[in-house]
């Protein structure tokens, strides 16, 4: 185990100011970063105002003319150099990432800075084959076309869970089609934005691309009420969403949603067992179980249940939890004392409901240089009818819970008895059964035999309460764009209708 007196934390250089205009500016307080390895602070942010965060919009609006006039040439040559130097930085990242938000610093150079890079490298891809379409019409004198044009400003309001490739999700389409950008990072997760926006600065002009740091009450409400934001788009949970599609409705301005998650993996009897634990175990405890997609959810075939149980238990207690930034550690911290409090809670409500722990009561055993940090052994909970609470709602930690079935029509009925439907999954041989229950999932994303596979290019989006909008690929070119229709008259007669 790492101890504190030479883990690598990453240290700042001083305490983060706000982007806008392509100035770096002071707030009036700041408020503080939580290493959650430690408990303890390690950097200062500014707490920016509403005032702040007018000007960030102001900012946007006045590098907005000459920006949406780029070539393709231009965006596309900045999004390949803004790929570039994530990769020739991960360094940054890595030691960024596990320090600021719990983030294994292994994941950090297979998730984090691939994932990213790859994204800003898909929409450079994609500037090119942006644009509209001639529309046939029954007039022969009469042109018609579309052309697609930038929306204006877009406002991002960013979760804390991944933060480098949230940015990237939001901001490479968005500069793609010519709009500018006002950044609002998690008060949770806002140094790695505010780094990564110093990394890649000087590749924009001024005022492209703003970050405006604070909480959502002060600066998140200015923004997405603010009557020259063209766009709010969001990822986060249900109460922000609600909250910030009342203060945008008072504009009128659109949004995109990307919310939350409780994804049911469905194992058939005839699964490779083998690979489905192994699959599952990654999808709820890759990145702390603190993703929209972790697979939460188990609904297992009862003939097969005992034994993947056993399987998944042993694999979960063998886990390695510690220090984010320990290379050896494979399940980090949570992310603040606030949201380990929340998931706690969400177990203790499953025990008096009567759901078995199966796994993750074992003692941590980290040592006093950890007493403080946000730790939670990898839990399995086994409720085999699936009557409790903690089979519906989303926990977001490194906490899954398995139910079994035996009817194929009743599992797709329970997988979907839930008010989210983001992504989803099914393990099987049976290459009929897989397509037949692919379809009736009610879900954004279907995996069948994988999990957590998002190539840039697949769209990545929800139904009912896990949001609307799609991320991630060439359908999100048209969410941050609006078609103009130009029709010309070529020399049609006119009818005589007057005098």
């Amino acid at each position: 185990m790492t101890t504190e007196a030479v883990r690598e934390r990453f240290r700042p250089g001083a305490d983060y100011q706000m982007f806008i205009g392509g100035e770096w500016l002071s707030a009036p307080d700041a408020f503080e970063a939580v290493d959650p390895s430690l408990g303890s602070a390690w950097a200062a942010i500014g707490n920016g105002t509403a005032q702040q965060a007018e000007d960030a919009v102001a900012a946007a609006r006045k590098a907005l003319p000459a920006w949406r006039r780029s070539t393709p040439a231009t965006r596309q040559a900045i999004l390949g150099a803004v790929a570039d130097r994530i990769e020739a930085d991960a360094e940054l990242f890595a030691r960024l990432l596990p320090t600021e938000n719990g983030r294994p610093v292994r994941e950090v150079g297979i998730a984090d800075v691939p994932a990213s890079a790859a994204i800003y490298r898909y929409y450079a891809g994609l500037v090119r084959s942006h644009r509209g379409d001639q529309i046939p019409v029954e007039d022969p004198h009469s042109l018609v076309y579309t052309v697609r044009e930038p929306l204006g400003v877009i406002a991002a309001i960013l979760p804390w869970n991944s933060p480098l490739i949230t940015v990237a999700n939001k901001l490479a389409p968005a500069l793609a089609c010519g709009n500018t950008v006002v950044l609002k990072p998690s008060e949770f997760a806002s140094a790695s934005v505010l780094e990564f926006v110093r990394l890649i600065a000087d590749l924009l002009p001024p005022g492209v691309v703003n970050v405006v740091t604070g909480f959502g009450p002060t600066v998140g409400a200015a923004l997405v009420g603010h009557p020259d934001v063209a766009k709010v788009t969001l990822t986060g949970g249900g109460p922000t969403a609600r909250a910030v599609m009342a203060a945008a409705a008072g504009a009128l301005t659109p949004t995109i949603m990307e919310l939350g998650g409780k994804s049911a993996m469905i194992v058939a009897e005839d699964a490779d067992l083998g690979r489905a634990v192994a699959d599952a175990a990654m999808g709820i405890y890759l990145a702390n179980g603190e993703a929209c997609i972790a697979s939460s959810r188990l609904l297992l075939h009862e003939r097969i249940a005992d034994d993947f149980l056993d399987r998944f238990a042993a694999l979960a207690r063998s886990i390695r939890v510690g220090d984010a930034l320990d290379p050896d550690t494979q399940v980090g911290p949570l992310v603040s004392r606030p949201h380990f409090d929340r998931v706690l809670a969400h177990v203790k409500k499953a025990q008096d409901q009567g759901v078995r722990v199966l796994a993750g009561d074992e003692e941590l055993g980290l040592g006093p240089t950890y007493k403080d940090g946000f730790f939670l052994r990898p839990t399995v909970l086994h409720d085999p009818s699936g009557q409790a609470d903690v089979v519906t709602d989303e926990v977001f930690g490194p906490v899954t819970v398995a139910e079994t079935f035996s009817d194929y029509d009743e599992v797709v009925e329970r997988a979907n008895a839930t008010r989210y439907g983001l992504a989803s999954g099914v393990w099987t041989t049976d290459l009929a059964r897989a397509h037949r229950i692919a379809g009736q999932l009610d879900a954004g994303i279907v995996w069948v035999n994988k999990w957590f596979d998002l190539p840039a290019g697949a769209p990545m989006g929800g139904v009912k309460d896990s949001g609307f909008g799609r991320e991630l690929s060439w359908e999100t070119m048209l969410e941050y764009s609006a078609p103009k229709t130009i029709n010309i008259d070529l020399g049609a007669p006119r009818f005589p209708l007057w005098g």
